[in-house]
């Protein structure tokens, strides 16, 4: 009996030992993000949404690092022409709509985020529907590939790439 407990005890501790170094190095990959990261990402997602309903370039472009590259040679010069445009598209679309009694809203989704720190990925997702009264007569959707850094200052968009 006594054999059993110490083996038992064995055990318990050799599991701890193990689980004490799965956690040690899942900390040297960067698996182990906080709640704060997340949050600060889906806070983009938020500022992103915002910006775009106000048709603010530069609270859009805050979300955006200034060391920004993506793999289609894109630059914050780029993406901020992009976003410009987007603006613009979106005061014509509101002009136009407007004049028929139909409204627009701005939706924006993360899905697929992932962690691994100092960096993260996720898609992101801006629709815009047109409503006429609560029935939606029109729905536009741009959908793209995110890659975010983590900077002195926060999380910022390094890589914005429309998905086709």
């Amino acid at each position: 009996m006594a054999k059993r407990i110490n083996k038992g005890i064995e055990l318990v501790f050799l599991l701890l030992i193990l689980f004490s170094l799965i956690g040690c190095s899942t900390v040297d990959m960067g698996l182990i993000t906080s709640d704060s990261d997340e949050i600060a990402i889906k806070a983009i997602e938020d500022n992103v949404k915002t910006a775009i309903e106000n048709k603010d370039v530069d609270m859009f472009m805050s979300n955006i690092s200034l060391n920004y590259s993506d793999s289609k040679g894109g630059t914050y010069n780029s993406i901020y022409a992009m976003v410009q445009s987007m603006v613009d598209e979106i005061e014509n679309a509101e002009d136009m709509a407007g004049s028929y009694g139909v409204n627009l809203t701005v939706n924006t989704s993360i899905s697929n985020l992932l962690i691994t720190s100092p960096t993260a990925s996720s898609d992101l997702k801006i629709t815009v529907n047109a409503k006429f009264l609560f029935i939606t007569v029109y729905s536009y959707s741009m959908d793209f590939e995110v890659i975010y850094q983590k900077e002195n200052d926060g999380w910022k968009v390094i890589s914005m790439i429309e998905k086709s």
